[in-house]
Formats: structure tokens, C-alpha cells, sequence
């Protein structure tokens, strides 16, 4: 079975409107946390990340500086690969925290609420740059 074909990782895309990303360019702008569900192999984890995905989402924008939106995403096996060959570090499945369609941070498998909470605050403890208008 394809495992963008799960029920719960369907719903991602179906009941909340996250986008399956093909590249880094598709990632909508801003910060975006892209889910990497193990295509290459099933992985029990995969249902219990993708259920709790939209909670942390919303955790992820509270932690964020100054009311930026936090947007969530799915990677299919294309990108999962190319993620996963670029930084031999992670474990599938995984989050990726992206920024303008660069990677920031990544946490591998299950975790608990804790540690993604303390995860987003290591990843978002950096300064963020807002670009404004000029005043005229």
C-alpha cells in the first residue's frame, strides 16, 4: 500500500489541506513543517505522527516569533529520499521544520509532547528575520 493512501495520513491532505510536496520549491513560504511518513517501509510509528501532526502544528505556532503562520506538509517519496540522503541523520518517519524551503531542523520518530516542545523552541530560539515595507 502507498503510504499517502493511510487513512490518517490522507486525511493531512483531504481534512486538513496540507499539500504532498514533490521539492523544497513547492514549500509555501515562510515556515512549513514537512512530514516524512517512511515510504520505502511501513513504519507503525507513520499513523501516530501523522494523528497528532495538526496539534503540532499548532504548537509549533505558538512558538513562533511575532504571530507567523506554521504551515504543514507532506513529502512524497521523491523529496523523503532526497531529505534523507542529504542528511544521513534522520530517521524515518520525521518531521522537518522548514524555512522559505530551507531546512531548519528535523526530528526523527515518535516523540513525546515534551520534547517537540522543547524542539520548536530550540528551533525557533534564532533570531527570525521579518522583511517590512519601507515606511514612505
Amino acid at each position: 500500500m502507498n503510504v499517502l493512501e493511510l487513512p490518517l495520513v490522507q486525511g493531512l491532505t483531504t481534512r486538513h489541506g496540507m499539500p504532498v510536496l514533490h521539492t523544497l520549491e513547492q514549500a509555501a513560504a515562510g515556515f512549513v513543517l514537512l512530514f516524512l511518513p517512511s515510504h520505502a517501509r511501513t513504519h507503525l510509528e507513520t499513523p501516530d505522527i501523522a494523528a497528532i501532526l495538526p496539534d503540532l502544528v499548532q504548537l509549533g505556532a505558538v512558538r513562533l516569533q511575532g504571530g507567523q503562520p506554521l504551515g504543514g506538509a507532506v513529502a512524497d517519496a521523491t523529496l523523503e529520499a532526497q531529505l534523507v540522503g542529504r542528511d544521513g541523520d534522520i530517521s524515518l518517519p520525521a518531521l522537518v521544520l522548514l524555512e522559505n524551503g530551507q531546512v531548519r531542523g528535523t526530528i526523527s520518530l515518535m516523540r513525546d509532547w515534551e520534547t517537540y516542545g522543547s524542539r520548536f523552541a530550540t528551533f525557533f530560539a534564532a533570531p527570525v528575520v521579518v522583511s517590512k515595507e519601507p515606511v514612505a
